[in-house]
């Protein structure tokens, strides 16, 4: 719908976009939307739909598992600005000891 991720502070959203149309549809007052690159998000979001898949019987989540390899370009990675910073100095202040 239009205006999602209006007031989104935390936590990361992964949209299916298959039609690249999901930018004008989002407020991007808080978020940046990424490409998913990093193997533990593509992960993740493999484990979620096959879990919707699992559960609801969903033709969608089968025909998306089905291509994977084509399906995962279309999705994109909704990251708040403020949780992104937060998560990038727990990982310095981890790495540094």
């Amino acid at each position: 719908g239009r205006n999602f991720a209006a007031g989104m502070s935390g936590g990361i959203a992964y949209v299916w976009d298959p039609k690249g149309a999901f930018k004008a549809l989002c407020n991007l007052d808080m978020v940046e939307l990424e490409q998913l690159l990093a193997p533990d998000d593509i992960g993740e979001l493999r484990k979620m739909i096959e879990a919707h898949r699992r559960h609801t019987d969903s033709a969608v989540a089968k025909r998306l598992l089905s291509r994977w390899g084509r399906s995962l370009p279309e999705f994109v990675k909704v990251m708040p600005v403020d949780y992104k910073r937060v998560l990038m100095q727990r990982k310095s202040m981890i790495a540094a000891g």
